[in-house]
């Protein structure tokens, strides 16, 4: 194993898992929200973050042609578009759910887009300061509210990798107008990550492509020193 990390695309074949440390990502549903399939390359856990609408079965075939097994599905946050398959992948895999305590309101099934979306319940959570661990990966969960009052980001700090959820994006910042939103919150979100993660980090978002911290690092200063949201 090296500490090379390999970022698959959808429709993209896997390749020798001893390579590195593996993930797999994919846009899905209508809002085409990143699900993320993790593993180290050498045991068979593996983590999902955020399967959308249509994740859980194109997931499903990825753990079982990758020859791995389920070991938790984690939500960066509880909006539909993150946790639409919570549900579907449970049943498939019996992999338990986490999300942040603040966030685990959303799981309930109530949405205001006239879907039908089955209410789940997790059985983790995900606080800051606790990690998730994967074969040899150790994520440290990071709660970065201004989205939602439970966003979380998860940052493997050996790896680089940060699953930033919807905090971060290449070039932009995760809405804070809907429910649960917060200017203020995530102005302290985004100037913690400055301040806190090194530049060369891998973000990995809940929408568009990867970025680094270091190409995003002068927008989210000046949100930082100025205390507004403009990028």
């Amino acid at each position: 194993m090296t500490d090379e990390t390999t970022v698959e695309r959808a429709g993209v074949p896997a390749v020798d898992p001893d390579h590195g440390v593996r993930i797999e990502a994919a846009p899905f549903g209508p809002w085409q929200t990143n699900a993320y399939l993790v593993w180290d390359g050498v045991t068979p856990d593996a983590v999902v973050v955020d399967p959308g609408m249509g994740a859980a079965e194109p997931l499903m075939e990825r753990v079982t042609a990758n020859g791995l097994r389920l070991h938790l599905i984690a939500n960066s946050h509880g909006h539909i578009d993150h946790i639409f398959d919570d549900a579907p992948l449970m049943r498939a895999s019996e992999a338990p759910l986490a999300i942040h305590p603040d966030d685990a309101y959303r799981l309930d099934g109530r949405n205001n887009y006239g879907f039908e979306l089955e209410a789940v319940t997790a059985t983790r959570q995900l606080r800051e300061g606790e990690q998730v661990r994967i074969g040899d990966l150790v994520f440290d969960v990071l709660h970065l509210p201004g989205h939602t009052e439970g966003s979380v980001c998860l940052y493997e700090e050996r790896r680089a990798l940060l699953l930033s959820g919807d905090v971060l994006f290449a070039g932009s910042f995760g809405r804070t107008d809907l429910p649960g939103g917060s200017d203020e919150q995530m102005v302290a979100s985004l100037a913690r990550l400055a301040r806190e993660i090194p530049p060369a980090t891998r973000v990995l978002p809940g929408h568009g492509p990867e970025t680094t911290l270091e190409r995003e690092l002068s927008w989210m200063r000046r949100v930082a020193e100025t205390g507004r949201l403009a990028v």
